[in-house]
């Protein structure tokens, strides 16, 4: 687990960093689409892993991309919220972040999980935003949105850091899309011949 997960197991325990699994589950989490041609790539390599993930999707690319939401939704995906605008929290007021996810839930037809981008949720928000949505956060950072990540070591702590209830993060962007066509197979294989099986929240 990353130091930035273990802060946040202890100062915000009501945030969801890890689901608590007896059996070998990982729940791999995509932010940020979706994207009308790298989506469909995560989905149809999650297809041939018998896998499941959740995509917490940005409101406006919702809105451009039905089609893709819909072949998610329609094989068992879940979706979460992630703002209208991709919408950091930190230094916004409480009700321009709190409008931008209710903007992204009118999109996505009021989905039960939220996310915030770049994890920095709002803090004079959260009474309301935990009374309507299960925050979810992560203990697996892959980092795949780095532009000079090395693949061997980020694959090596990946790896290392997996156990059973832990939530991944990829991204399923342009910005990621290197490192995701990268990282993802490798990663489900991995899982995979461990014995894990990979679902949605």
């Amino acid at each position: 687990m990353n130091i930035w997960s273990n802060i946040g197991k202890t100062f915000l325990p009501s945030l969801t960093w890890q689901r608590e699994e007896s059996e070998k589950v990982v729940y791999l989490t995509f932010d940020d689409g979706p994207h009308p041609t790298i989506t469909p790539w995560v989905h149809a390599l999650l297809a041939q892993y018998d896998s499941k993930g959740t995509f917490f999707v940005v409101g406006e690319n919702a809105e451009k991309y039905p089609e893709v939401m819909d072949l998610l939704q329609a094989n068992g995906h879940a979706i979460g919220n992630h703002t209208q605008h991709h919408m950091k929290g930190w230094g916004k007021s409480k009700e321009a972040y709190l409008q931008d996810i209710e903007m992204c839930a009118q999109i996505i037809n009021h989905k039960r999980l939220f996310r915030p981008p770049f994890g920095r949720i709002n803090f004079r928000a959260m009474t309301e935003i935990c009374a309507q949505y299960e925050v979810i956060m992560w203990d697996v950072l892959t980092k795949d949105y780095l532009p000079s990540l090395n693949h061997v070591r980020a694959l090596e702590r990946i790896k290392k850091d997996t156990q059973p209830g832990s939530i991944v993060v990829f991204h399923d962007s342009m910005k990621a899309e290197s490192n995701l066509r990268v990282l993802l197979p490798q990663y489900l294989t991995y899982l995979k011949e461990n014995g894990y099986s990979m679902k949605a929240l």
